[in-house]
C-alpha cells in the first residue's frame, strides 16, 4: 500500500489487517502521534525521504505482534505529538518489532528517541539519535521480574549523541543516558557521545545480556551498571579521555534491601582512557571480573574495588596510567577529592 500524505497514512494505520505501507518522500504530520496498533510495516520509498513530524506508537492492548519501521526520519518539535515523550514507542502486544535504518531527531526539546517497553524479539539496527533531553534509546520493560525473554532483543549499529537537559542540573540517575537497557539481549557496535550523565546504563532486569564494542566518550560516566544487572558481559568497550570513570558498578542500595548492583558480571578485552578511574566496583559488587583490559591515563586508579565481594581482576595492562596512580585500590573515589 503506497501513501502520499498524512491523512492517508492515518487511515491506513487503522486497518486491522497488517500491511506493508510504503511512504512517498515528504513530510507527515498531525495534531498527535501516528498510531499503529495492528502490526503494520512502514517503509520509506527512499532512505530518509519520509519525515514524520509526529511520533509513532507501535503496539496496543490488543492486536497482532510484529510491525516494522524502516528508512524513516522522526523529526518532532512538539512533545504533545509524542507517545509519552518518545518519538517511537514499542509496547503492549507488539512483540517482534523491527526498527531499522531510522534517524531520530529530538531538537533538544523531546525527551526520548526510541522507547521499547515490549522487548520480546525486538530488533533495532542502524539507528541514529540526536538531541534528546533524557534518553536516546531505551530498551526496558521497567519490570524487575522480566529477566528472561523467550526471544531476547537485539540492538546493533547505534549512534547516539547530544543527550542533555536544556539547563544542566542533577538528574539523580534518572535521565541523560544515551542508551538505557533493562532486559536480556544483545547490544553490539554502539557509539555514544555528549551524554550529560552516562553513555550506557544497565539495570532493572539486565540478566545474561551481552554488550559488545561500546565506544563511549564525552560523558561523565561511560557505562553505569546498576541494580539487577547479573551474569552480563561487557566486552571490547572503548572509553575515551573525556570521561571521568569508564565503568561504575553501583552500590548496594538500602532501598533494595542492600542487594548488590553488579553480580557475576564480566568486563573484558576493553580499553579505558578515562581520566579518574577505569573501572569502579562500589560497595557490595559481587563476583564481578575485570580481565584482559588496558588502562591508560587514569590519575587515581585503574580499578577501584570498594569493599566488593569476591571480585577478581587479572591479565590487565596498567602500564599507561598516570604517575602515582594505583593499579588497584580499595578506597572510594570520593576520598580522592574529585
Amino acid at each position: 500500500m503506497q501513501v502520499t500524505n498524512s491523512a492517508q497514512l492515518r487511515r491506513v494505520l487503522m486497518s486491522s489487517k497488517p500491511t506493508d505501507i510504503v511512504l512517498a518522500d515528504g513530510v507527515y504530520d498531525g495534531s498527535g502521534p501516528f498510531l499503529n496498533p495492528n502490526g503494520h510495516r512502514l517503509y520509506a520509498a527512499t532512505l530518509g525521504g519520509a519525515v514524520l513530524r509526529a511520533g509513532l506508537s507501535l503496539g496496543g492492548n490488543a492486536g497482532p505482534a510484529g510491525g516494522a519501521v524502516r528508512g524513516i526520519v522522526l523529526d518532532v518539535r512538539d512533545s504533545q505529538k509524542t507517545v509519552e515523550g518518545a518519538e517511537i514507542a514499542v509496547w503492549g502486544t507488539a512483540k517482534g518489532v523491527r526498527v531499522l535504518d531510522v534517524t531520530l531527531r529530538g531538537n533538544r526539546v523531546i525527551r526520548t528517541g526510541l522507547v521499547v517497553r515490549q522487548p520480546e524479539g525486538f530488533q533495532g539496527a542502524r539507528l541514529v539519535a540526536r538531541g534528546f533531553t533524557d534518553y536516546g534509546i531505551v530498551v526496558d520493560a521497567n519490570d524487575p521480574g522480566l529477566d528472561e525473554l523467550a526471544r531476547p532483543f537485539l540492538l546493533t549499529d547505534v549512534d547516539v549523541s547530544g543527550v542533555a537537559r536544556p539547563v544542566p542540573r542533577s538528574s539523580n540517575g534518572t535521565a541523560e543516558a544515551c542508551v538505557w537497557v533493562g532486559n536480556p539481549g544483545e547490544v553490539r557496535r554502539v557509539r555514544v557521545r555528549r551524554c550529560a550523565w552516562t553513555g550506557l546504563w544497565t539495570g532493572t532486569a539486565a540478566t545474561d545480556a551481552l554488550f559488545d564494542r561500546v565506544d563511549v566518550d564525552q560523558t561523565r560516566t561511560g557505562v553505569y551498571v546498576e541494580h539487577f544487572t547479573r551474569r552480563s558481559t561487557f566486552q571490547r568497550v572503548r572509553v575515551g579521555r573525556d570521561v571521568r570513570i569508564g565503568v561504575v558498578a553501583e552500590w548496594a542500595a538500602p532501598e533494595w534491601g542492600g542487594r548488590p548492583a553488579s553480580v557475576d558480571n564480566v568486563i573484558q578485552d576493553s580499553r579505558f582512557e578515562s581520566s579518574l578511574a577505569g573501572v569502579f566496583l562500589d560497595d557490595g559488587t559481587t563476583r564481578t571480573t575485570v580481565r584482559r583490559s588496558t588502562f591508560v591515563n587514569q590519575r587515581w586508579a585503574a580499578i577501584g574495588d570498594y569493599r566488593g565481594i569476591e571480585n577478581s581482576y587479572y591479565g590487565n595492562d596498567y602500564g599507561g596510567i598516570a604517575p602515582g596512580a594505583r593499579d588497584v585500590t580499595h578506597e572510594h573515589p570520593n576520598s580522592f577529592g574529585d
